[in-house]
């Protein structure tokens, strides 16, 4: 049990919690942890939703899947982050989204029942998990504006521009590869590597593999503005 703690430590629900704290939560509920594969699907918009799911290890990409087949990357979650905790208390009893593995991982899974044990029990739990869902639904409205954006370079500037502020970092390491940020940004690879170039060239940014530096973020803001 004690390495289980361990790994459910620095997830947000259990902030503040100590090692015993946790455990005494974990005495009055049933969970179980599971092994997925890359790719493999965790959830999926026609199954049942009741539990969410705490990433042990690993990550996985929350995706919209649309009946012509073409999939756009909603979010990726990695280590310690909830998954599906947004649509567990909705009225649609079903999961909006797949959730699909990115990398190799293991989930604990609660049930709702035993989360809302878990919130009688503890307050500072449920005001963790409300905070969590908050978070999730400012991200999401985050998405929309970049998705609202018309060109290319107004998108990578929204993100960076939205990282820079949650951050507080001039140098910015995406959590996804540069597919996954296009299809993110729903424009193509090529497209958004020659916005890239084009942004390094005036030297408002550099970049290497998944890391950005932003050199002049006035400019960034700029092209938002324009």
């Amino acid at each position: 049990m004690n390495n289980l703690l361990l790994s459910l430590q620095p997830c947000c629900l259990f902030k503040n919690k100590s090692l015993d704290e946790i455990e005494k939560l974990f005495s009055h509920v049933q969970y179980k942890t599971a092994s997925y594969k890359e790719n493999e699907i965790i959830f999926s918009p026609v199954q049942k939703a009741d539990r969410i799911g705490i990433i042990l290890s690993g990550s996985v990409d929350i995706q919209k899947l649309f009946p012509s087949g073409k999939v756009v990357i909603i979010e990726r979650k990695k280590r310690f982050d909830l998954i599906a905790a947004s649509s567990i208390f909705s009225k649609i009893d079903v999961y909006p989204d797949a959730v699909s593995v990115s990398k190799p991982c293991t989930i604990l899974f609660i049930l709702k029942s035993d989360l809302l044990n878990l919130f009688h029990m503890d307050k500072d739990f449920m005001l963790n998990f409300i905070e969590s869902v908050s978070n999730e639904t400012l991200m999401l409205k985050h998405k929309i504006g970049i998705l609202s954006l018309s060109s290319i370079q107004e998108k990578i500037a929204g993100y960076l521009i939205y990282s820079n502020k949650t951050y507080n970092s001039y140098s910015i390491t995406l959590p996804f590869s540069k597919k996954a940020w296009a299809e993110y940004m729903n424009v193509s690879r090529t497209s958004l590597s020659r916005e890239l170039r084009h942004l390094e060239t005036e030297g408002i940014l550099s970049f290497e593999k998944r890391k950005i530096h932003i050199h002049d973020l006035t400019k960034l803001e700029k092209i938002v503005s324009l």
